[in-house]
């Protein structure tokens, strides 16, 4: 277990060929941003609030974990300053529609509804096509190749920027359908794969085809083929999300969680009243996916930290300590969600109320699937004020010696 918490090799030395700038201060500075569906644009809007101070940062380590890939891909992929990127990412979001993630036709809907209905009663014996996925993202895929590919799926910004000596890594998690193994896609210079239990590292050229299935919501989004092997989204069998950017040599770690962290009384305050719906339970079991791991991983770091911290740098062997700040949003995203479900297409709305939406006071459900552009203002506003309020905290981190 130590060496998944502060330990992942010998740190990564760049190639003659390629100089590497310095991190403002102390070792190399690693983002690390969770999944989480719509909730990726509070990750947006914290970030607007580090770039108004930051402009010109320099991020060497970046990962990205099922939406926050995509946020990950971008800034990674952007030859401008880092205000730059951010501000371009928070267009691409600030112009996303429902209708650019996924089918929200009424037809289209009620068909992929009926299909699969069909297939369950009948024992699977309908035959082929078999039901993929509850919606049709084609229109995800065709607005990231816009956003972030030249068109082809490939990224070429990627290599450019860790040619520059501006990157050192891109990392996005999927989890594979075909082994049941989480592996971390990596691009970048210096670097080595790593092995874990049901966890890789494996190096590569990223391309469009990584960042979809790491955002890839299961059930709800289809499944990707890489290779010979189906994946689908990053956080559903990686444990520790922070472990990619530990491996990749980070020593300072900004982690950007989409989890609101509540006191302890409000975390005793029930959310339902009656046996649960099965929108409550489907929420449960995305929360545990998507955005339970980075914290308890976070908490295994900083208990490593405290240990590491009282042994004499000699016996530490290979393990180091990380200085790791994790943010979480101010208020309950689930909880907002609900105030703007009257903006789903109707039939969407609908098929959602059937499982229960509306009978918890925290349709977490709905705030994955929500890229509604008045939600996706707010999320992103919270996140600018947020950031702003803990702007101090960051600095720190980014001063640490």
């Amino acid at each position: 277990m130590p060496e998944d918490l502060n330990e992942a090799g010998p740190s990564p030395t760049p190639s003659d060929s390629s100089p590497r700038k310095p991190s403002a201060s102390g070792g190399p500075l690693g983002l690390v941003m969770g999944g989480g569906g719509a909730r990726a644009a509070y990750q947006v809007g914290f970030l607007r609030a580090l770039a108004r101070v930051r402009p010109e940062l320099e991020i060497p380590i970046i990962t990205g974990i099922s939406a926050g890939a995509i946020n990950a891909t971008h800034l990674a992929a952007h030859p401008g300053t880092f205000a730059e990127a951010v501000e371009d990412l928070a267009k691409l979001w600030e112009s996303l529609t429902l209708a650019q993630v996924f089918e929200v036709s009424g037809r289209s809907l009620a068909l992929n509804a009926l299909r699969w209905g069909l297939q369950l009663v009948s024992g699977g014996l309908t035959g082929p096509p078999r039901m993929r996925s509850l919606v049709d993202t084609t229109p995800l895929q065709r607005f990231l190749t816009r956003a972030v590919t030249d068109g082809t799926g490939a990224i070429p910004g990627i290599q450019e920027k860790i040619r520059s000596g501006r990157l050192r890594a891109l990392a996005v998690s999927t989890s594979s359908y075909s082994t049941g193994q989480s592996i971390t896609w990596v691009q970048g210079e210096g670097v080595s794969e790593w092995s874990r239990p049901q966890r890789r590292g494996k190096l590569t050229t990223i391309r469009l085809e990584h960042v979809l299935a790491s955002a890839g919501i299961p059930v709800f989004f289809p499944a990707v083929q890489i290779g010979t092997e189906w994946y689908s989204d990053g956080a559903l069998r990686l444990s520790a999300p922070i472990s990619p950017a530990l491996h990749l040599g980070a020593e300072r770690v900004l982690a950007i969680s989409t989890r609101f962290d509540p006191l302890a009384h409000e975390a005793d305050q029930p959310m339902i009243q009656a046996y649960p719906p099965l929108a409550q339970v489907i929420g449960a079991l995305m929360n545990s996916v998507f955005l339970d791991m980075l914290d308890q991983d976070a908490w295994r770091v900083e208990t490593m930290n405290t240990l590491l911290q009282q042994l004499p740098v000699e016996n530490r062997a290979d393990l180091r300590v990380v200085r790791l700040l994790t943010l979480h949003p101010s208020r309950d995203l689930g909880r907002l969600a609900r105030e703007f479900e009257s903006g789903l297409p109707r039939v969407f709305r609908y098929l959602l109320r059937g499982l229960g939406t509306r009978e918890t006071e925290s349709p977490d459900i709905l705030s994955f699937l929500l890229f509604d552009p008045s939600y996706i203002r707010l999320l992103m506003e919270m996140g600018e004020r947020d950031g702003a309020a803990r702007i101090g905290e960051v600095e720190d981190l980014l001063a640490t010696p």
